[in-house]
């Protein structure tokens, strides 16, 4: 039986809820226009992740105790998973694992910029943008997504574009550290080895999870 989809339109409408920092009802609500996305987020928060004594049935219940940061997580790692079609699950595991490494080189290397969040977002939509170009752009301005975003999918230079190669160039040897190898030499020595391990096995675990419910 083909697997139903998770209304793209619905998943815009809640990024741009969590990009405004809309109130809760709000996302609750966008949330439960779509039985799809409502039984992946359920599924979610009822994971082994999420850890919790009791079951939760209620979508507001459920955005409450996820939160908005993970939140936004899913609902981009949703859109990638709708928009990207004819992608397998590997490769949809591996955009995953590009983004949590984004996000985790952020936090380690450039965190006096403070930019983990948005780098998380870049990673996800790279793949994305390397197909869609434009297209994906003009969405991501109506839905309110960052410029500072924006310039991190188009420019390497820009200070998130930097996260984003330094993690590209990094993703390899990942799968290499979180398969045992311990005597590997790292592409840019001017990295500290404990903190490119330490990233690595963060961004498999947290793409790992994701990629469950995609």
């Amino acid at each position: 039986m083909k697997e139903e989809k998770i209304s793209r339109t619905v998943l815009l409408k809640l990024i741009e809820a969590l990009m405004r920092e809309e109130d809760l009802e709000t996302v609750s609500r966008i949330i439960s226009a779509d039985p799809h996305l409502t039984a992946k987020i359920l599924t979610f928060v009822n994971s082994a992740y999420c850890n919790l004594r009791r079951e939760i049935h209620s979508v507001e219940d459920a955005v409450a105790y996820i939160g908005y940061r993970k939140l936004k997580e899913i609902a981009f790692a949703l859109l990638l998973s709708v928009t990207l079609t004819e992608k397998s699950k590997e490769e949809l595991l591996r955009t995953l694992k590009l983004a949590y490494l984004n996000k985790a080189v952020a936090k380690r290397v450039f965190k006096k910029l403070n930019l983990e969040d948005d780098a998380f977002l870049v990673g996800i939509l790279s793949q994305v943008y390397d197909e869609k170009g434009e297209e994906l752009i003009e969405e991501l301005e109506r839905v309110c997504v960052s410029r500072a975003i924006i310039e991190g999918l188009r420019n390497n230079s820009s200070p998130l574009g930097k996260v984003r190669v330094l993690a590209e160039k990094l993703l390899p040897w990942c799968d290499r550290i979180v398969n045992g190898d311990k005597n590997f030499i790292l592409p840019d020595d001017k990295i500290k080895r404990e903190i490119v391990v330490g990233s690595c096995f963060e961004s498999q675990k947290e793409a790992q999870k994701i990629a469950e419910i995609i």
